[in-house]
C-alpha cells in the first residue's frame, strides 16, 4: 500500500475505534432500567476490536493491549488534525450568525406601541 492511504486507513480505524470506546462509555453511563444497550455496546465492541485488529495486522504487530493503545492515539491524531477545518468552519458559522440582520419581531413592536399610548 501506498503511505497516504496506509495513513488515512489507519486515521480511520483509529478514529472509529475511539469513536466506538466513546460509544461504550456512553451506554455504560446512561444506563436505566429500561435501557437495554447490550446490543450497541457489543456493536461497538466489534468495531473497536476490528479496527485494533486490522491496524495490528497492517503493522505486522501482535493483537494485544498495546495494538489498542496505539489504535487509540492514532484516532486522537486524527481528529487532532481535523481540528483546523471544525475551528474554520465554526468561524464561519459564527460570522454569518453575528452578522445576520434579525427580522422584526411583532411582539416587540406591539409592545412598543402599547408603552407608548399610555
Amino acid at each position: 500500500m501506498s503511505p497516504e492511504i496506509d495513513s488515512m486507513a489507519t486515521a480511520f480505524a483509529g478514529s472509529a475505534a475511539l469513536t466506538s470506546l466513546f460509544v461504550v462509555l456512553a451506554m455504560i453511563g446512561t444506563m436505566n432500567p429500561y435501557h437495554r444497550p447490550i446490543i450497541p455496546v457489543l456493536g461497538a465492541l466489534l468495531v473497536m476490536l476490528s479496527c485494533t485488529y486490522m491496524l495490528a495486522w497492517t503493522d505486522g504487530t501482535a493483537v494485544d493491549i498495546l495494538a489498542l493503545r496505539t489504535a487509540m492515539s492514532e484516532g486522537v491524531f486524527a481528529m487532532i488534525g481535523l481540528l483546523p477545518i471544525a475551528f474554520l468552519v465554526l468561524t464561519a458559522l459564527l460570522l454569518e450568525a453575528s452578522l445576520r440582520k434579525r427580522p422584526e419581531d411583532p411582539l416587540l413592536a406591539l409592545l412598543e406601541s402599547e408603552s407608548g399610548s399610555e
